[in-house]
């Protein structure tokens, strides 16, 4: 699809520049009459109604110029005709007579309806037999061939697409000078790379030493720490030492020891009672705990068996 659409875009931009090549040359060969004429051809659009009803208004009549020698009375043929102070027409009619009046100069007199009328061969443009018909192409050249149709048609294009080109070579030159910029800032582009890796790797670098200078620095404070730590807890042990060295042995108390003895056995247990008062839930089952440790199976069991008697005796009360 693509193909067809390119092919299509280009066969109708070589169309147009065809044309305007063709209308080109239709200005240039203008006549004093502003007549087409290439070679021996003329060629005539048909914009008014001289030439009806015999042809059409808008269509393109192409004649061809024949030879004096062979034209000859009774022959129809088409020549310009002038009116004084206006502009020149163009007529066929049937030719009457040829007078000669030089070897390259005759005059052509023609039957019209106001009358014959004389003019000059150089007026003369071609026969009717030798007339080509190109249907509607006349009126497209007439505008073609106009001042305004012209410059619209022909010449704005051709400027845009002039422009477009030139704007496209310029375009070109700058990407090959801006490709040849970047070749030549490669080398310069790659230095400031190496030279900014480079300072990367040397901050990396920096970076590193100093966090090991850091983590060198907090293991010296913590080796200082446990140093302090060390000594604070060597000389704590010392003045231990020295304090369990200098403190008197315990003096028995032969006294409270006797006392205790001539306590009776109901003073004993107040004293128990009293001091069992005076501690809290926890210290109670603390002692309760270390007592139960200290005694024996045996003991464990008499134990279990006066409390299994004394809850029969409060069941039994």
């Amino acid at each position: 699809m693509k193909k067809i659409c390119s092919f299509v875009k280009n066969l109708i931009i070589f169309i147009y520049i065809l044309l305007i090549i063709f209308v080109t040359i239709c200005l240039l060969s203008y006549n004093d009459y502003k007549i087409t004429v290439l070679g021996d051809q003329t060629l005539i659009p048909i914009i008014d109604e001289n030439l009806e009803p015999d042809y059409t208004l808008g269509d393109l009549l192409i004649v061809e110029r024949k030879n004096y020698m062979r034209i000859a009375e009774g022959d129809t043929v088409f020549f310009y005709r002038t009116f004084a102070g206006g502009d020149p027409t163009i007529n066929f009619a049937k030719l009457l007579k040829i007078e000669r009046v030089t070897d390259t100069e005759y005059t052509f007199t023609v039957e019209g309806i106001d009358g014959d009328y004389r003019f000059s061969s150089s007026n003369y443009i071609g026969n009717s037999d030798t007339a080509t018909v190109i249907p509607k192409v006349g009126k497209v050249l007439s505008i073609l061939q106009s001042k305004w149709g012209f410059l619209f048609l022909g010449v704005f294009p051709s400027l845009v697409a002039f422009l477009y080109t030139l704007y496209s070579v310029i375009a070109e030159l700058r990407g090959y000078n801006q490709e040849d910029d970047e070749e030549d800032e490669k080398p310069k582009k790659k230095k400031k790379v190496i030279e900014k890796e480079e300072k990367q790797e040397v901050e990396t670098q920096s970076k590193e030493d100093k966090a090991d200078k850091d983590i060198d620095k907090q293991e010296e404070t913590k080796t200082e720490e446990i140093k302090q730590d060390v000594e604070v807890k060597e000389e704590t042990t010392e003045v231990k030492e020295e304090a369990v060295k200098e403190e008197p042995k315990p003096v028995e108390n032969k006294t409270v020891e006797t006392e205790k003895k001539t306590l009776t056995d109901e003073q004993k247990k107040a004293l128990v009672e009293a001091k069992l008062k005076s501690m809290t839930e926890e210290q109670k089952k603390a002692l309760l705990q270390e007592k139960l440790k200290n005694m024996t199976e045996e003991q464990k069991r008499a134990l279990i068996e006066a409390k299994r008697k004394k809850l029969e005796e409060q069941k039994n009360k």
